[in-house]
């Protein structure tokens, strides 16, 4: 599975869903003369039918920024609402010697399947989730296909890799004209490789395999 793949399904699941408002879903702040220009339904008559046309239909509905959690040591993206239960956002990540640690600088580009465990927020603000990250990383020593020089299956290929998570987000409703609110949010991740160690090994202990990252949501109009 490719990057463009990775995009590919992004973008196909906003085109085949009606995308809904944040929560809440109704404001507490009216917007500016412009923003509701832009939010108008445009109508349009093709022969005998009408067509009502959705406006910004492509407009993301909330920006993540993270810290750590399994895409890198800062992260941040951009992403929808659908369906009412499930956030898909689309993140990139940077890891590098300056920023985390590392002996090489990774570029991870990330799509996050966010989904909503319960119908309504706990303690009126707090909504637990899980999900799945599909993480494809780009350095000088990531590989899809496991190198000749390596012994066969010595090794996974660490260019994709799947991570389960789960958290939840303490959200705030603002007054704003172009934010609905925002949200502090925490999560504990794990890739599928040391995952896969952990049932299969005693060396992994499935307990220490978990990565936390926390961030702020920002609910847009």
């Amino acid at each position: 599975m490719s990057y463009l793949r990775i995009v590919g399904v992004f973008i196909a699941s906003i085109c085949l869903a009606e995308i809904n408002g944040q929560i809440p879903s109704n404001s507490l702040s009216s917007r500016s003369k412009i923003f509701d220009k832009l939010y108008q339904p445009k109508l349009k008559i093709i022969g005998e039918d009408t067509i009502y046309i959705r406006p910004r239909w492509f407009f993301p509905k909330h920006a993540k920024v993270q810290y750590a959690g399994s895409i890198g040591f800062f992260s941040l993206g951009f992403g929808y609402r659908l369906w009412d239960i499930y956030e898909p956002t689309l993140m990139y990540g940077y890891l590098s010697e300056n920023f985390g640690g590392s002996n090489v600088s990774v570029h991870t580009v990330s799509l996050k399947s966010s989904f909503y465990l319960t119908s309504e927020p706990w303690l009126k603000h707090f909504w637990p989730r899980a999900g799945l990250l599909i993480n494809w990383g780009n350095t000088n020593n990531t590989f899809r296909k496991l190198p000749p020089y390596y012994p066969e299956k010595y090794y996974f290929q660490n260019k994709i890799h799947a991570a389960p998570f789960w958290g939840g987000e303490w959200y705030l409703p603002i007054k704003d004209k172009h934010f609905t609110g925002m949200g502090i949010y925490f999560e504990f991740s794990a890739l599928d490789a040391y995952l896969l160690e952990a049932v299969r090994t005693n060396y992994v202990n499935i307990l220490e395999i978990w990565s936390l990252g926390v961030g702020v949501s920002f609910y847009i109009h």
